[in-house]
């Protein structure tokens, strides 16, 4: 829809080193089909920014929705950049809580890798204080969709990362920890739910390490976390400054 709007801000290096525009792609880990035009985060920011600031965000938001999603949940026709700046756009437009769950939940279907959910989800800024216990809601809509199911993987890993950014603090981490257990994850649960469990936890560990550790070693005796999500959260919490040298769980 916009790519020639996006073309100038391309990364020059993407264009004219192959084993960099690999490199790049490859980490993405985006659908087969989906194009990658090769622009870095810092200018999709500036580039949402000005469509919110022009105005023209709803027309685009509401062309981008139109790009209806096949049966396998894919849309080949945006970009990578596209729907990047879209989840972008969502996050700089000034709109009220239920007018946010309703751009999100059209947004969800175009969340086709990690990059795509975990940039929208940590520069979500706009979530106040006052709008915690409605979103909350709104995210266990998300965690109730199949766990289970690769087709649903970013919708619940959204919900993941945005318990990650606004619901570690206070009571909310207790209902956090909670509902991961009702998850009710397998061993054999998509890998970006898996590591989006992982990465809460480590976070959650830093800021809060003895709840962490009691919760993580009474979910390690009673077997209801997967031993992989174990294995990936104490790694997270290894690679961290902060936490490399606390006791995952006791």
């Amino acid at each position: 829809m916009i790519e020639d709007r996006l073309k100038p801000y391309i990364c020059p290096r993407f264009l004219s080193d192959e084993h960099y525009r690999l490199g790049h792609i490859h980490i993405l880990a985006t659908k087969p089909g989906t194009v990658v035009l090769g622009l870095h985060t810092p200018e999709m920011k500036q580039l949402a920014k000005e469509f919110v600031c022009s105005g023209e965000w709803e027309s685009l938001v509401e062309g981008f929705s139109k790009q209806v999603p096949d049966k396998k949940g894919d849309i080949q026709l945006l970009t990578h950049e596209e729907r990047m700046i879209w989840g972008l756009m969502l996050d700089y437009a000034k709109v009220d809580i239920d007018s946010r769950c309703q751009l999100i939940s059209n947004f969800l279907p175009a969340i086709d890798n990690w990059a795509i959910c975990d940039t929208f989800c940590c520069n979500s800024k706009w979530l106040k204080v006052a709008d915690k216990e409605h979103f909350w809601t709104y995210l266990e809509q998300l965690f109730e969709t199949n766990p289970n199911n690769k087709d649903y993987e970013f919708s619940v890993r959204v919900a993941l990362i945005m318990c990650m950014c606004h619901y570690l603090d206070g009571e909310n981490l207790f209902r956090t920890l909670a509902k991961l257990i009702e998850l009710q994850l397998p061993e054999s649960a998509p890998y970006y739910i898996q590591m989006g469990v992982a990465w809460l936890l480590a976070t959650a560990l830093a800021k809060h390490p003895d709840v962490v550790r009691q919760f993580v070693g009474e979910a390690v005796r009673s077997q209801t976390l997967p031993p992989d999500i174990v294995k990936l959260y104490v790694r997270k919490a290894r690679e961290s400054r902060i936490t490399r040298n606390v006791v995952p769980y006791v």
